[in-house]
């Protein structure tokens, strides 16, 4: 199929076209294109049952300013200046954008790689060398940073489950609502890369209570930059990214407005036992 003029023009452009991009040209109504998160028990989508993705919104900012640490959150780690390589960045970038998103309306793509049985310690079948060697990148950056156990959880030497790789494409002006990533799909130890575009991520408690007004905690996130849920990170809190066009950002105790570009994420999960069949119920 020949690729549509959005991608080329993803190509034409590169990497400053997806900072730079013009909303008018490039955003199209979000569908998911493939296998679908249901949020967590208290975040019902019954009523837009396709996609966790927001509708699109005016122009505006958060009136509370973004971290640029990690907040305190037990299980969550984040360094602002542990960042991937340019040229690492630059080529999955364009490779996701060539070959998954060149047709109108498509903003996710889920791939998959599965552990060998016959060959232990052999890499995860299934996923494009370029994402191998993001995840071999990832995993030499986060060594030093991370917890052994929590390294291990994340990057086994010898891995016997099958791991998720998820791609999301956000226009400026796009969301996904708070969630948590399905229960009895995924295991502990998600992993988050940010290309072409910063955001804001924000986090609130699960089990809040009724008369719990304290706002979501909200953290900026680099492009280039990478993320860690696990423990409560990962099963206690949501993660969410509200529909705004720029961000606040409190930087050194001045507040500054950070404009959003054309955003993919990629999130490595690890598949619990019997989720590798797409279409179960969850």
């Amino acid at each position: 199929m020949s690729p549509s003029s959005d991608a080329q023009e993803y190509r034409d452009y590169g990497l400053e076209s997806l900072r730079n991009a013009s909303q008018s040209s490039l955003r199209t109504k979000l569908k998911i294109f493939t296998d679908v998160e249901t949020p967590y028990a208290e975040f019902d989508t019954e009523d837009s049952p396709d996609s966790l993705f927001d509708e699109i919104s005016p122009a505006a900012t958060s009136s509370l300013p973004a971290m640029l640490h990690a907040p305190p959150i037990p299980g969550l780690f984040f360094t602002p200046s542990l960042l991937l390589p340019v040229q690492l960045a630059d080529d999955v970038t364009h490779f996701c954008l060539d070959n998954y998103f060149n047709r109108p309306g498509v903003n996710q793509i889920m791939l998959f790689g599965v552990a060998s049985s016959s060959n232990a310690g052999a890499p995860l079948s299934g996923l494009p060398p370029v994402l191998t060697t993001l995840l071999s990148t990832v995993s030499s950056l986060l060594e030093p940073t991370l917890p052994p156990e929590i390294h291990a959880l994340l990057f086994p030497p010898n891995p016997t489950r099958a791991r998720q790789a998820i791609l999301n494409l956000y226009h400026p002006g796009e969301g996904i609502i708070p969630h948590v990533d399905l229960l009895r799909r995924f295991g502990d130890g998600i992993v988050g890369v940010s290309f072409g575009s910063s955001c804001v991520m924000e986090f609130a408690r699960v089990d809040k209570a009724a008369d719990d007004a304290a706002a979501p905690l909200q953290l900026f996130l680099p492009e280039r930059s990478i993320i860690v849920l696990s423990g409560d990170a990962r099963y206690a809190w949501t993660h969410g990214i509200e529909k705004r066009t720029a961000d606040l950002v409190a930087d050194a105790g001045v507040h500054r407005v950070v404009q959003r570009g054309v955003r993919l994420s990629i999130t490595f999960r690890w598949l619990l036992p019997g989720a590798d069949v797409v279409g179960q119920d969850d």
